[in-house]
């Protein structure tokens, strides 16, 4: 199963750069060059059939969209922060089993556009999601499951070995941006002494990285975008530990990250 990519901004490019080029993640922050350890065990530049950035975001109408969208032939798309005229144009314009249009801010994907693109992508047979946000995403459809499965993209997943109340070791199986091998990283050694103290500090490692969500507020989950990010993170990281996590998250926000 092969990619293609298509975004603007610096969420889009990190996200390009973990896939295909996981040893430049101390440039862009996080552990810095100095403590790199190369903890990132993967590298899926071959599978990555393109890569195209797009600098529309001082336009407000695009006359013909379909200048933007030639030669899109992959088995999943992944479309990043792009202009809502060419976003719309983009199921049909493409040849390609699964869309995916991540948000990580309001303004990506409202809700309205949402729905017309999931209402073409069904008419023509494509598998469509909108995860909000990009670590939210569910396996949805057979390509995107397959997808996910490959591309080990989904909700943070760890494997961790502790011994007492220490954190041995932690490795990181699964996430969207690189945000979990960071945290995964951090905790390592941890000596837990109150769980609420854990989950403010995994959060704390989550946004350090840093995590590049949104402090809009979101008018669909009530609060940042930034902050479900958050909660999803520890309550993932939690979970691995075998400690329950849901007392951590506001009640309106279990059914986007208990069920995520």
């Amino acid at each position: 199963m092969d990619l293609g990519i298509i975004f603007s901004g610096e969420f889009g490019r990190r996200f390009v750069l973990n896939l295909a080029y996981p040893e430049s993640c101390p440039h862009l922050g996080a552990c810095g060059i100095e403590f790199c350890d190369k903890c990132k065990d993967y590298d899926f530049s071959d599978k990555i059939a393109f890569v195209r950035e797009l600098n529309l975001s001082g336009q407000l109408y695009i006359e013909d969209p379909s200048e933007y969208l030639q030669d899109l032939q992959s088995d999943v798309i992944i479309a990043i922060n792009i202009h809502p005229d060419v976003l719309i144009e983009l199921p049909e314009a493409a040849e390609a089993k699964a869309l995916i249009i991540p948000i990580e801010d309001p303004s990506w994907c409202p809700l309205g556009l949402r729905k017309q693109i999931k209402e073409i992508c069904d008419e023509i047979g494509i598998e469509f999601t909108a995860p909000k946000p990009f670590c939210s995403i569910r396996a949805g459809g057979r390509h995107i499951k397959k997808f996910c499965d490959e591309f080990r993209i989904g909700t943070p997943d760890f494997e961790i070995k502790s011994a007492g109340n220490v954190i041995e070791d932690v490795k990181a199986f699964r996430d969207t941006c690189g945000c979990a091998y960071y945290v995964a990283k951090k905790m390592k050694g941890y000596i837990i002494t109150d769980k609420h103290e854990l989950w403010k500090d995994v959060h704390q490692h989550q946004c350090a990285y840093p995590c590049m969500a949104s402090m809009e507020r979101d008018v669909e989950i009530v609060e940042a975008i930034f902050h479900l990010a958050g909660y999803i993170m520890v309550y993932n990281f939690s979970r691995a530990l075998g400690i329950d996590a849901e007392g951590f998250i506001p009640e309106y926000m279990r059914k986007f990250v208990i069920d995520a």
